[in-house]
């Protein structure tokens, strides 16, 4: 009798430990997902700011993208620490909020916003529809004859050959196991393997292909030949081995970061961005962005895109003002865009009870709302025809076509359409 009772006794509290243990889980998960709504009200707030902003450009003058990103991605902790620089009517406003608050344990928020735009769904080729092989050759001599104009996933793949070549090469120097394995890995070869995993089996046409597909043969496995949805998916490149996945996950996003923050763009993919640029004008841009200690010269953010530009095309005179907008406009259509703040985030959302953790880490989007189509087609139209009759008239017509291009790329807006949750992860 007595054994039964002991083990009657054990096994309850075995069971009462076990049910505190889910209580606290469900708990700390409830905490998390807090952190999510609280990160997407934060977004709302933010994409209304951004939204204002480009109604009343004059208010950029004043308080730029960049400002309302860095207010947006503060972090956020309950309870909240308190110091003893705080007011008592500070302290009291903190445990007001915390006694209204259901959150029980403990929450911490991070939210950052992605500025890269290495996304390997860029790298995918679509080709047009319709196109025969006589436009392909005049196209592909015609780019070969500037032999600067990148097309997009052109772009973004020499950038994703640039990234992998200087994290081979600090990874080779830091660590010999790495050096042993893959001292002749050839990045070139990473990323085409890249675009032709991303890429329609009948759209990408380029030499490594039959490489390519005689290596997924062997290891028998089928390219997707579609967008990734997850970066989860990259282990699923017959060339690609785990150790190099997990080198370059954090480095790259497979959502749409269509955005370039001017005010975080690197050196690399300013060279890439705009390829005609000296050394000397790469160093002035800098130098003006993030100031010199040694020259004295201060920092200067850019408020807004057209601060860029006129760095760019009059004070360092880096590029023409019609290259640059050619240039741009190469990316709009690709929709990249130039920017000075972010629309995609991360969030880290920790939520804590008793002894469990939960961990949220979730990737929030903000969509970029679709433009109407061009309405110069028209006046375009018109200024052609009426220049068929007269070289002149037809100069003139074309002129003000350019002008009117331009000025359309300059007093184009980007608005935000409501956040949304692309991916998300637990732990």
């Amino acid at each position: 009798m007595t054994v039964l009772l002991a083990q009657f006794t054990y096994e309850t509290k075995l069971n009462k430990i076990r049910i505190e243990h889910q209580v606290d889980k469900a708990q700390a998960k409830l905490n998390a997902e807090a952190g999510l709504q609280y990160a997407l009200s934060i977004l709302k707030v933010y994409r209304e700011a951004w939204n204002k902003l480009e109604d009343n450009t004059s208010l950029q003058n004043t308080i730029s993208k960049s400002d309302i990103e860095a207010i947006a991605t503060q972090p956020f902790m309950i309870p909240i620490p308190t110091t003893g620089e705080m007011s008592a009517l500070q302290k009291n406003a903190i445990a007001e909020f915390e006694d209204e608050s259901f959150i029980q344990g403990t929450l911490s928020v991070s939210l950052k916003s992605i500025t890269g735009f290495l996304n390997p769904n860029t790298l995918r080729v679509i080709k047009p529809i319709n196109q025969n092989a006589n436009s392909s050759s005049q196209s592909s001599s015609s780019q070969q004859g500037s032999g600067q104009s990148l097309k997009p996933h052109e772009f973004m793949e020499k950038t994703f050959i640039e990234m992998l070549e200087k994290t081979f090469r600090e990874e080779i120097e830091n660590s010999e196991t790495f050096a042993l394995h893959y001292s002749n890995l050839d990045p070139r070869l990473l990323v085409k393997e890249l675009k032709y995993y991303v890429s329609g089996e009948n759209d990408y046409d380029e030499p490594e292909k039959a490489d390519i597909q005689r290596t997924y043969q062997n290891e028998g496995i089928e390219a997707k030949h579609a967008a990734f949805e997850t970066t989860d998916e990259l282990y699923s490149l017959a060339g690609w081995d785990d150790e190099i996945v997990n080198l370059i996950k954090d480095r790259i996003s497979i959502h749409n970061v269509s955005v370039i923050n001017v005010n975080e763009i690197t050196l690399n993919q300013l060279k890439v961005l705009f390829p005609e640029m000296s050394d000397v004008a790469l160093e002035e841009f800098f130098k003006y962005r993030d100031g010199d200690e040694e020259s004295g010269i201060t920092a200067t953010p850019f408020k807004t895109e057209k601060d860029f530009k006129a760095l760019l095309t009059g004070r360092i005179g880096a590029i023409d003002a019609s290259e640059y907008d050619k240039r741009i406009k190469e990316f709009a259509d690709a929709d990249i865009v130039i920017g000075t703040g972010g629309k995609l985030f991360k969030l880290e959302s920790i939520g804590t009870y008793g002894n469990s953790t939960y961990k949220l880490t979730a990737f929030i989007d903000l969509p970029i709302k679709p433009q109407s189509p061009s309405t110069n087609s028209q006046g375009q139209t018109g200024s052609l025809n009426q220049g068929s009759n007269n070289g002149q008239v037809n100069n003139q017509g074309t002129n003000q076509t350019t002008q009117g291009q331009q000025q359309q790329n300059e007093e184009s807006k980007y608005y935000l359409l409501r956040p949304r949750v692309v991916e998300i992860r637990t732990y």
